[in-house]
């Protein structure tokens, strides 16, 4: 009986040692700039009205602890967010990959995002926006959910009035990365999923038409990756040249009239390990607790005398 109550007991902790999760993305969007028709970039002396907003937050969650940060400024900076172990995952404003290809150990949320530059010369400023985010999620243990997301220019937008009719061109380089990662170890329910998204919007505040949108599927569709454990490994996306040159030109925008652009850019992770006992496991532990009931119920016999 002693040893029935142990195999039952054991049953319920059952879970493989080296099963495991992680998720990565990661977004750098450099030397981001907004071009005239003649290849020019855009100045503030082109605009009869500018004002622009830039915001950033950071948020990483394991289970039911959630950390969270965010900024509003000219060169939003939000620090690293990070709960879990090891923490913090990687230094400040690190938005190099662990790894290539393998995924890292641990059982955490991390997230972080950096914003340096502008898009427009701005009194013959340095020219050129860089925006950096990312988010990473591991676990190593049963009963683990982790999400981390970064973002900046959720809310960024620059409200706008051109001095004479012309084009815009969003101009800058990409480097993306997305990691999805499953043990094979895991089992029922295990996933790892990464996703990146970035968008440019232009709006017509008299019509609220929306005039121009962008949104390349190199850093949207494309760039999302998952794993579960129906397909345990790994699911790793890059853009083959490493970093891409992309732009897009809007129609032409009319002088003496709102306009809104919106930029959003964000990185977005998740993993959850939820596993349940095998089958096998199942039965051993429903033998166990029939053999525990059907114990108590037996009646004792009576020590013969002597």
């Amino acid at each position: 009986m002693t040893l029935l109550v142990a195999a039952a007991a054991a049953t319920f902790g059952m879970a493989p040692a080296s099963a495991g999760t992680f998720a990565s993305a990661i977004l750098d969007i450099n030397n981001f700039r907004i071009l005239k028709s003649g290849g020019a970039q855009y100045q503030n002396a082109d605009f009869i009205k500018l004002v622009g907003v830039n915001d950033a937050h950071a948020t990483a969650s394991l289970n039911n602890t959630l950390v969270s940060k965010s900024a509003i400024g000219p060169r939003p900076d939000v620090a690293h967010q990070c709960v879990g172990t090891p923490c913090p995952a990687f230094g400040e404003n690190n938005f190099t990959p662990f790894h290539a290809v393998k995924p890292m150990l641990g059982n955490f949320g991390y997230a972080d995002q950096n914003f340096i530059g502008s898009a427009i010369l701005v009194n013959g400023a340095a020219t050129g926006a860089r925006s950096q985010t990312r988010a990473d999620v591991a676990t190593s243990q049963n009963m683990q959910f982790a999400n981390s997301n970064s973002s900046v220019g959720s809310s960024n937008t620059m409200l706008f009035r051109l001095n004479s009719n012309d084009t815009m061109t969003f101009s800058f380089d990409a480097t993306a990365f997305a990691m999805a990662y499953a043990s094979p170890e895991g089992r029922p329910v295990t996933t790892a999923n990464a996703r990146i998204s970035w968008s440019v919007n232009i709006v017509d505040l008299k019509t609220n038409a929306l005039v121009f949108h962008y949104a390349p599927q190199e850093i949207n569709g494309m760039a999302t990756v998952s794993r579960t454990h129906g397909n345990n490994g790994t699911s790793l996306y890059t853009l083959p040249e490493g970093t891409k040159h992309l732009q897009e030109t809007s129609q032409k925008l009319l002088a003496d009239r709102d306009y809104q652009i919106t930029v959003q850019h964000n990185t977005l992770v998740s993993a959850l390990q939820q596993e349940v006992p095998e089958p096998a496991s199942l039965a051993l532990l429903g033998t166990g607790m029939v053999a525990m009931a059907i114990g108590r119920r037996l009646p004792r016999r009576p020590r013969p005398r002597t």
